[in-house]
C-alpha cells in the first residue's frame, strides 16, 4: 500500500509536521524518528498527530528505536517498526474498535436526594439546659482567662543597704596610656595664656632727672688722615654703669698725629648723674675708635634733678608680686574651667613659662602718681580625667564587694584627700578616697514566686518574712479593686 515517509528533523515540532502531513495523498502516513536527532515531540504530540492523520483518513506509524519514544506510541496505539522497509512489508495492525456509548441512566429523583442530603442537629443540642451549660462554661472561661491575663502588679522592694569605702594610692603619670587596678592612670596636660593688669598709687618720692649735664671733649687724631666726627658720636665713661654722650654737631679733626679738636658734647639722658669729673670720658663708640682718642678736660655740668612722686625699686618689686600671684590665681581658674566638671586638676603640676609680656607705666626714672603693670604668661597643668577615675575606683571597690551585695547604681563617689607630690619621673602621686553604697542583692524572680496569687495584705507579710528588706514593700495593683495578685509571673513587674 502506498506510504508517504516523513523524516523528522530536530528543528521540527507539532505544528510543522502536522503541516508536512497535511500535505500527503496517500493512506499511510510512516513518521520516521532517528537516534540521532533531537525531535522535541511530546507523547501527547503524537496522540494529536494521530488524530490528525485520522482526519486526514490515514494511518500513522512511526520507525524508531529509541525505547522511550517506543513505549509512548505504543501506548496510543500507534504501530512501530524498525525500518520503513519492515513498516512497509509488516501489516498494520487494525484501529481499536471504539468502545459503545452508555445509555443514559434515568433521570434521578432530585428533591429525594435534596431530602436525604440534610442532616439533621442533634436533639440534645436544643435542649435549654445544655445551651445555658455552653453559655456559663464560656462566660466561665472568659473570666478565668481575665483573671490570668487582667491584674498587673508592681513591687518596689528597699533592700538592706551598707557603705562601702575604699582609700586607693594613686600614681598619675603623662606616659602611662590606660588604667591598671595597681593605682596608676593616665596624665593629661592643658595649656593657657593668662594677662592681667593692676594699678597701685605711688606714695614714694624720690629724685627725677630733669636737665642734660654738658661739656666738651678733646679728641685726638691717631693717624696721619684727615677725620670727621659726625654729630650724635657716643663718647662714654668707664666703669661698671657709664655714663654716655653725643656730640652736638658735626666736627672735621685734622690729619696728624696730637692734632685735636674740641667739640660740644651734652649728656644723652637728663639728671645729675651726668655730671662727671674731668678727664673720666675716655672712650668712643663705633669705628671711629680705632682712628681717635677722646677725653674731657673739664667736669660736665648742668645735670639738674626734680625731687618728685616716683615709683621706687620697692614699689616695683611689690606690684610684680602681686600681678604674679594674680596671674597664678587666674590661671588656676581658667584651666579647671576647661577641663571637666569632675575631672581633678593637679595643683602642684601648675607652671608658668617666662613672662611674654611685661610692661610698666610710667617707665623706671619717670614720675607719676599711679604704677601700672601689665603681664602675660603661658601656664601649664597636668589633670586626671573623672572617666579614669570612676573606672579605677569601680574596679577596686568591685574586687572587695562583699558576697550577696551590689552596686547601687549613680551612688559612686570619690574626692582627693591628700595633697598631690611629683617625683622625679614625672609621677604625680596622691590618695583617691572612693564610697558608694551597697544592696543586699535580691532576685526577682525569688520576690515573685513568694507573691503571685495572694492578697496584697498577705504578699507584704511573704515578702517581709523572706527578704532582706529595710523598709516594707509597695504593691500597687492594677485595676486597685482587684483583691489577689497575678498567677502569670510576668504579670508582675518588681523594682
Amino acid at each position: 500500500m502506498k506510504t508517504q515517509i516523513i523524516t523528522l528533523e530536530s528543528h521540527d515540532d507539532l505544528i510543522s509536521v502536522r503541516d508536512r502531513m497535511s500535505w500527503a495523498k496517500s493512506p499511510r502516513i510512516l513518521l520516521v524518528w532517528t537516534k540521532f536527532e533531537h525531535v522535541t515531540l511530546r507523547p501527547v504530540d503524537l496522540r494529536v498527530l494521530q488524530s490528525h492523520a485520522r482526519t486526514l483518513g490515514a494511518e500513522m506509524g512511526l520507525v524508531t528505536r529509541i525505547p522511550n519514544v517506543k513505549r509512548n506510541a505504543q501506548s496510543s496505539h500507534i504501530p512501530v517498526f524498525g525500518t520503513t522497509a519492515e513498516a512497509q512489508r509488516a501489516a498494520w495492525p487494525l484501529r481499536p474498535p471504539r468502545s459503545p456509548r452508555r445509555r443514559r441512566s434515568a433521570r434521578v429523583n432530585l428533591p429525594r436526594m435534596k431530602a436525604l442530603s440534610k442532616v439533621e442537629e442533634a436533639k440534645w443540642r436544643s435542649n435549654f439546659i445544655v445551651r445555658v451549660g455552653f453559655f456559663v462554661l464560656g462566660v466561665l472561661a472568659v473570666l478565668a482567662v481575665a483573671v490570668l491575663f487582667l491584674p498587673r502588679t508592681s513591687i518596689k522592694l528597699t533592700p538592706i543597704s551598707q557603705e562601702q569605702q575604699v582609700t586607693i594610692p594613686v600614681s598619675a603619670n603623662p606616659d602611662t596610656g590606660s588604667v591598671f587596678i595597681s593605682g596608676s592612670v593616665p596624665a593629661h596636660q592643658t595649656n593657657v595664656l593668662v594677662t592681667v593688669m593692676q594699678t597701685m598709687a605711688i606714695t614714694s618720692r624720690g629724685a627725677v632727672p630733669n636737665d642734660k649735664a654738658e661739656g666738651v671733649a678733646r679728641f685726638t687724631n691717631l693717624t696721619q688722615n684727615n677725620l670727621t666726627i659726625p654729630a650724635g658720636t657716643i663718647v662714654y665713661t668707664l666703669g661698671a654703669t657709664p655714663i654716655k654722650f653725643q656730640t652736638v654737631n658735626i666736627t672735621h679733626l685734622p690729619g696728624g698725629s696730637k692734632k685735636f679738636v674740641e667739640v660740644p658734647i651734652a649728656a644723652v639722658e637728663a639728671g645729675s648723674s651726668g655730671d662727671v669729673a674731668a678727664g673720666t670720658i675716655q672712650a668712643i663708640e663705633g669705628s671711629l675708635a680705632l682712628s681717635a682718642s677722646v677725653s674731657n678736660p673739664n667736669p660736665t655740668t648742668g645735670g639738674t634733678d626734680l625731687t618728685a612722686t616716683e615709683a621706687l625699686d620697692a614699689d616695683r618689686q611689690h606690684l610684680h608680686d602681686t600681678v604674679t600671684a594674680a596671674l597664678e590665681q587666674q590661671a588656676n581658674q581658667e584651666i579647671e574651667s576647661s577641663i571637666g566638671a569632675h575631672d581633678l586638676l593637679l595643683i602642684n603640676t601648675l607652671k608658668a613659662d617666662a613672662p611674654s609680656q611685661e610692661i610698666y607705666d610710667p617707665p623706671a626714672g619717670q614720675p607719676g602718681d599711679t604704677l601700672k603693670l601689665t603681664m602675660s604668661a603661658n601656664y601649664s597643668a597636668q589633670y586626671v580625667k573623672a572617666d579614669d577615675l570612676t573606672q579605677l575606683a569601680q574596679s577596686v571597690l568591685d574586687a572587695s564587694i562583699p558576697a550577696g551585695f551590689i552596686s547601687k547604681p549613680d551612688t559612686l563617689q570619690f574626692s582627693s584627700t591628700v595633697p598631690n607630690t611629683t617625683d622625679l619621673s614625672g609621677s604625680t602621686h596622691f590618695t583617691l578616697q572612693t564610697q558608694r553604697v551597697l544592696l543586699r542583692q535580691i532576685q526577682p524572680q525569688q520576690a515573685i514566686f513568694l507573691v503571685r496569687g495572694l492578697s496584697p495584705s498577705a504578699a507584704k507579710q511573704a515578702l517581709q518574712s523572706n527578704l532582706p528588706l529595710a523598709a516594707p514593700p509597695d504593691i500597687q495593683t492594677s485595676p486597685s479593686w482587684w483583691p489577689w495578685l497575678p498567677l502569670i509571673p510576668f504579670r508582675i513587674d518588681v523594682q
